[in-house]
């Protein structure tokens, strides 16, 4: 017997073979996984002619995926007490030069916020400079284009700056930290920071240019890395990426289920509270700049390490990019959910992250994912089960004026509102007699103190929405009752509010 998890991992597996198939990419090959919590759920690729088709366990350079890595190990010592991140960077690197009295801090500088100018096209090419002549750089000072902290500029420099910071506090190479610290507590095994590594390993995903439009490739090597490795030379598969997502959205989960991973010591090396701070804004990103916001995003940013897009349907999105000649590259996850995409390209310069991002939102559609899980105190539902018995025998409001702040009745008398409630009812056609328990008909929430739940009528259903104070005796500060859907009004009928798909858990 099929069981509904292997219908709804099938039908996955669908959309990512019709996506990938579909995608119009000019690169030698191209691949594209769909993921969860639990590992990866469909794998698909594609190849131009006179090339073979990736397999899953080949592995590829994630390029600036990999920063996300270099701020997951800073965030290990902060947590031990050796790093500060609000402290400036000559604390620590005193040949550091900053314009005028300005200071940057070490926050800064993995938040894209430092006020050094975006450096891509330099970088990409430069994943092998001799760390000497990168301290001989830092020590005649770099050029900054905005006054730091002020506005985010994405700059590889920065990182680069940050990661020498690690290895001064650490007293260790980077590669060396990375691996006893992150990849192999974490069973990583598959991610390593040189190509040639593990040449017993699965085949390399080779990276290519083309200066034709795809008539003829030309091969591109792998440079070894150098003092600015730290920023983009890892080396994955999709598979390590599908776990290295879990890890870090598993803080988010702890809404839905409570705990997060805490029973999980293996995966605690970092708590989630330095997990979660890495998946928030740091630094805004403006419409302007176009080239990292979606249509989709009600805002941006950049945090740690990581971007941040907050879908006007799904919310919070964590993500990065990954491009260096031979190779576009993209991660991206759901923080509630864990659900995530990762796809890549062999060449450089491909929309693989728009691509990405429409294949993470049709699998988020396909199984009508939640925005958001949050769970409600306990006098929130007894407050609004106690709300909704009193609405649907009778609507006398002084019957629960022990739950409520004295501004309801200061904004609307008992009267008044038993009268307002009755017309609405009438307009609606009456109350429906049979209906399903409360916990059937919570429809969303903004909060914990917050709970919005249907209210069945003959013609059409009501809404009801309680908020609760955080004072000592939780209070009902707020009673509204309204049209189903009332929130919507006003708005384009293509408009949603990322609000309505918060599911509240019930306590």
């Amino acid at each position: 017997m099929i069981t509904a998890e292997e219908i709804d991992q099938r039908a996955i597996g669908r959309i990512v073979e019709e996506a990938v198939s579909g995608w119009s990419i000019c690169a030698p090959t191209w691949a594209a996984a769909v993921f969860d919590r639990s590992g990866v759920i469909a794998f698909a690729s594609a190849a131009s002619q006179g090339f073979e088709r990736p397999a899953r366990g080949d592995i590829f350079r994630i390029a600036s995926m990999s920063k996300s890595f270099l701020v997951a190990c800073m965030l290990l010592l902060v947590e031990r007490g050796d790093l500060d991140l609000d402290a400036p960077v000559d604390r620590y690197i005193p040949s550091f030069q900053t314009p005028s009295t300005d200071v940057v801090t070490v926050k800064m500088l993995i938040s894209n916020a430092s006020g050094l100018p975006e450096d891509n096209g330099w970088s990409d090419h430069n994943l092998d400079l001799p760390r000497a002549e990168f301290i001989a750089l830092l020590r005649k000072g770099f050029h900054f284009t905005e006054p730091p902290g002020q506005a985010y500029q994405y700059s590889n420099v920065a990182f680069t700056v940050a990661s020498m910071i690690l290895e001064i506090v650490s007293g260790e190479r980077y590669e060396t930290f990375l691996n006893h610290e992150i990849l192999e507590p974490l069973g990583l095994d598959s991610t390593r920071y040189r190509a040639g590594d593990d040449p017993q390993s699965a085949p390399l995903a080779r990276g290519f240019s083309t200066f034709d439009r795809g008539i003829s490739w030309v091969a591109r090597e792998f440079a070894e890395p150098g003092a600015t490795a730290p920023v983009g030379a890892l080396f994955s598969t999709v598979d390590d990426i599908a776990q290295w997502s879990a890890w870090l959205s598993a803080p988010f989960q702890a809404d839905a289920h409570g705990g997060g991973d805490v029973a999980r010591p293996r995966l605690s090396l970092l708590s989630g509270a330095s997990r979660a701070r890495m998946q928030r804004i740091h630094t805004p990103i403006p419409s302007i700049a176009g080239r990292w916001t979606s249509p989709r995003d009600d805002a941006a940013g950049y945090g740690l390490g990581l971007f941040v897009e907050h879908d006007s349907r799904f919310g919070p999105i964590a993500q990065h990019s990954g491009g260096l000649p031979g190779l576009s590259a993209n991660m991206r996850w759901q923080l509630d959910s864990g659900i995530g995409v990762v796809a890549y390209a062999t060449s450089e310069g491909q929309p693989v992250s728009d691509r990405a991002a429409d294949l993470l939102d049709a699998v988020l559609r396909a199984r009508d994912v939640p925005a958001r899980h949050i769970r409600l105190w306990p006098q929130t539902f007894e407050a609004a089960r106690r709300i909704d018995s009193m609405l649907r025998g009778g609507a006398d409001h002084r019957k629960v004026s022990d739950l409520l702040a004295g501004s309801v009745f200061a904004d609307m008398p008992a009267e008044i509102r038993r009268n307002q409630f009755e017309a609405a009812v009438a307009r609606a056609g009456g109350l429906s007699h049979d209906v399903a328990p409360l916990a059937d008909r919570a429809l969303w929430c903004v909060s914990a103190a917050q709970l919005v739940w249907r209210l069945p009528c003959a013609r059409s259903d009501l809404q009801v929405r309680i908020e609760l104070a955080e004072v000592a005796r939780q209070p009902v500060q707020r009673l509204v009752i309204e049209p189903l859907g009332a929130e919507l009004a006003g708005l384009p009928a293509d408009r949603d509010l990322v609000v309505r798909h918060h599911r509240p858990v019930l306590p």
